[in-house]
This record gives C-alpha cells, structure tokens and sequence, in this order.
C-alpha cells in the first residue's frame, strides 16, 4: 500500500496488480452485455439489423453490431452503469481503502463513471493528450480526487492502450485547446514533457489509479477487437465537485447512513 500511495503522489500515477477477483471481472463483463444487448435489441427493433449476433464473443459482438453504422456505435457509457455489478468495482473495498489513504474518509463517487468501448480505427475514440481535471470548470485545482482506470481486455499499444507522462501533474491545469470531439493540452505545455510519455500496457484484474491533473492520451485501436474499459473517480466529499452534478457518497463517518449501501442500493439509484 506504501509503494503504490507514494507513486500516485510522486508520479502521479500507480499501477495496482491483479487487485481485482475473477467474480468482480465476470460482473463486470455480465453488465456491459446488458448494455450490449439493449443496444442490439433496439437496432432490431429499428430495422438496422437482422442478427442479434448474440454468440459473438464479448469483445468483437459491438463490431457486428455496428458494421454497417460505425458512426451510430457509442462511444460511452454512463447513466446506465447504475447495475448491480458495477457497483462490485466503484465500491470495491481495496480500492476505496487506497482512496480512504490518499483522501480520507469522505469518499464520493465523483459523477464522471464511464464504460468505454473503443472501436477499431474509430476516431472518436482517439482521445488526446488531456488532463481530466481540464474539463472541469472554475478552480478545479483544488479537486482532491484519484482516478480509477481498468480494462475489461488485455491493453496493449494496438489496441489503444492509455499514455501517462509520469510527474506530468505537478504542473497544475494548463491551457487546452477544443479538439474535433475532445480538449487537447496546448503544445506549449506538451511539447517540453512529451519524449516523457509511457505505454500503461496492463491486463484485466489491473487497475491503474491517477491523479485527474496527469497529461494521458488513449492511444488508437488498430487491432481487430474492442478495447472495453471502465474508468471513475473518487472525490474527497467534503469539497464540490465544481459540476451541476453532485455523485454518489461510497464511504463516510460523518454520515454513514446516506453512503450506498450496497449493490441493490446502487442500483435503484440514478445518475446525478
């Protein structure tokens, strides 16, 4: 625990091994079928497709799905991770015990939780160098958060792995630029740091935690599959979230009883 709290203040970033167990992977995986499966169910029902493609296996179906409307696939999801399996990760108890060590007992759920599928050679994946906290509107240099990043398949650079530029965050909020779909770190804060850059090539079961003011990129996916991941963040929840949106209390003694409580808890919950 030592190692991995001195290398998200030092670096800002740490990878955490194999912290997740094969029941948590399995609902995750469960719960991003869901989805896929509402997906194809309402292109059915649409007329856009003739094949449900539901023997495909999990990260190719979304490609079939789509084949002839890549422009149609999403790129996120987030209102509808209010399943119970995904709550098996945002309340994971080594996770949030990382996050009780680097921001106390107060810990929200920010509301910023994303499934992502990336598609093949699909631009709108192909986020730039950005920092999270760069999105964020007023004084977000202030935020006390850590970001939670895993992948739901291998990761790797052809499948658009993530790229850090290690101590990147100790350079606060620098200036962005708006991108055709996302906000790119201007070239007078990248170019000095850029030869820095480092592939974060992990597996499932990995979970890659970051600071929100770290300089990362997604790489693109040239591989013939989809590169599924889920990313989130905890918050301090003594501070705004700086959003119209307010999130959802994981863990607290000032007020227990309003934390979730548990995965059915979570699931009658709403995004907000």
């Amino acid at each position: 625990m030592k190692k991995i709290i001195e290398s998200f203040h030092n670096q800002g970033f740490a990878i955490v091994h194999d912290v997740l167990e094969d029941s948590c992977l399995e609902d995750l995986k469960r719960d991003c079928e869901i989805l896929v499966n509402q997906l194809a169910r309402r292109r059915l029902e649409e007329g856009k497709l003739t094949d449900l493609f539901a023997d495909s296996p999990f990260d190719t179906r979304l490609i079939h799905l789509f084949e002839n409307s890549p422009d149609e696939v999403p790129t996120i999801f987030r209102p509808e991770l209010h399943l119970e399996g995904f709550y098996t990760l945002f309340a994971h108890s080594r996770l949030l015990e990382i996050a009780n060590q680097i921001l106390g007992p107060e810990i929200r759920i920010y509301p910023n939780y994303s499934v992502r599928p990336k598609l093949p050679e699909n631009k709108r994946t192909e986020v730039p160098w950005h920092q999270d906290a760069g999105y964020t509107s007023g004084n977000s240099d202030i935020l006390r958060m850590v970001n939670v990043w895993t992948p739901l398949v291998p990761v790797n650079r052809r499948n658009g792995c993530m790229e850090f530029v290690p101590e990147s965050h100790r350079n606060g909020v620098v200036r962005h630029n708006k991108d055709q779909y996302y906000l790119r770190i201007h070239n007078d804060a990248l170019s000095p740091l850029i030869k820095r850059a480092i592939p974060i090539e992990i597996n499932p079961k990995d979970v890659v935690i970051f600071s929100n003011l770290l300089f990362h990129r997604g790489l693109p996916n040239k591989s013939n599959h989809v590169r599924w991941s889920i990313d989130f963040r905890y918050q301090d929840a003594t501070q705004p979230t700086l959003r119209s949106t307010v999130g959802h209390l994981l863990r607290s003694k000032i007020s227990p009883e309003k934390a979730v409580r548990d995965a059915t808890h979570w699931a009658s919950l709403s995004f907000q």
